[in-house]
């Protein structure tokens, strides 16, 4: 990709949208101060006239010195013939115009759009943090806005709130407010914040890789009184270890993480995660809570285990049947 770009076209794209979205944010707020705000046009790449748009960015401006055009999704949501169109003018955008795209989701880079963009202005890619990482930006966030957290309980909090920094931004927040000064504590994290469902997974099949029965069978409880949907929570089981069963033969190959993480198209935590996990079983033991998995899968649809609103206990004790299997497995 190119380092220096010959046209005022760039990309924000990847797994980080919180990160990509507050630098997109700080440029519009700088672009405004010297620019005013009429200089602005945001656009939906849902809706975006390719004929209209090339057009605009080939006018001179009358009423400021500088234009900035915020495209959103466009690579992702945009007509093709668009993007190709799109993609043949943007060599026509005049000096004093900004062309801004913004991805919430990875785009194809294959694309002659991507290609353009890349050769032609600046594609900046938003990686997924590791748990490290997170737990780094914790403390700098906190320390930014005056928030006391140690490291020990960064590295807890970036755990309970899983890799988006959506959710760890409103989760601080809400700390801050509760902690009025104080250091935040376990405790206090465990009572304010809510646990996601994938760092909730993780802990279920933890306990499940360490032979403990009770752990696992609490931890799906909490799950289950938390009012998370049980078919979302057996999903993200069936999920769960098919990634295990990927990460575990890719390692067994000799396969780095980088390469794991691209391969498998999962965000670095994921994949951070699971290696770590995969150390603890066996890829036979993998095979049968996967096909232990699929069996009640079958019974779910075909109606040999009841599931219905309200009466979801066939179901509950199919998958607690599961997890005592597994912790006998591994």
């Amino acid at each position: 990709m190119s380092t220096t770009p010959t046209k005022s076209i760039f990309l924000f794209y990847g797994d980080d949208t919180f990160s990509s979205t507050q630098k997109l944010m700080l440029w519009k707020k700088e672009f405004i101060k010297k620019y005013g705000e009429d200089s602005i046009e945001t656009i939906y790449g849902k809706t975006l006239d390719s004929a209209e748009f090339s057009t605009n960015i080939e006018a001179i401006p009358f009423f400021s010195e500088k234009r900035m055009f915020i495209v959103n999704d466009f690579l992702d949501k945009g007509k093709t013939d668009d993007q190709k169109q799109v993609a043949e003018n943007l060599a026509k955008l005049t000096d004093d115009c900004i062309i801004l795209f913004h991805e919430n989701k990875s785009p194809d880079k294959r694309t002659i759009l991507f290609k353009r963009i890349a050769k032609i202005g600046k594609a900046e890619e938003f990686k997924g943090l590791s748990p490290l990482e997170i737990s780094k930006w914790i403390r700098e966030r906190a320390k930014k806005d005056d928030i006391k957290i140690d490291f020990k309980n960064s590295n807890y909090l970036s755990d309970h709130s899983g890799p988006s920094l959506w959710s760890i931004s409103s989760e601080l927040e809400k700390l801050k407010i509760y902690a009025d000064g104080k250091e935040i504590s376990k405790e206090m994290i465990d009572e304010l914040c809510t646990q996601s469902l994938s760092s909730s997974i993780f802990k279920l099949t933890d306990a499940v890789a360490q032979k403990d029965t009770k752990q696992s069978l609490k931890t799906f409880e909490i799950l289950n009184e938390n009012g998370e949907d049980l078919m979302m929570i057996f999903f993200m089981l069936v999920r769960h270890f098919r990634i295990l069963i990927q990460v575990h033969e890719m390692i067994n190959k000799g396969e780095n993480s980088f390469s794991i993480t691209k391969k498998l198209r999962q965000h670095s935590f994921v994949i951070q995660k699971t290696s770590a996990q995969s150390k603890n079983f066996t890829m036979k033991d993998l095979e049968e809570i996967y096909k232990m998995l699929l069996d009640i899968d079958i019974k779910v649809k075909t109606g040999k285990i009841k599931s219905y609103a309200g009466n979801n206990k066939e179901f509950v004790l199919a998958i607690e049947k599961l997890i005592i299997n597994c912790c006998k497995k591994t």
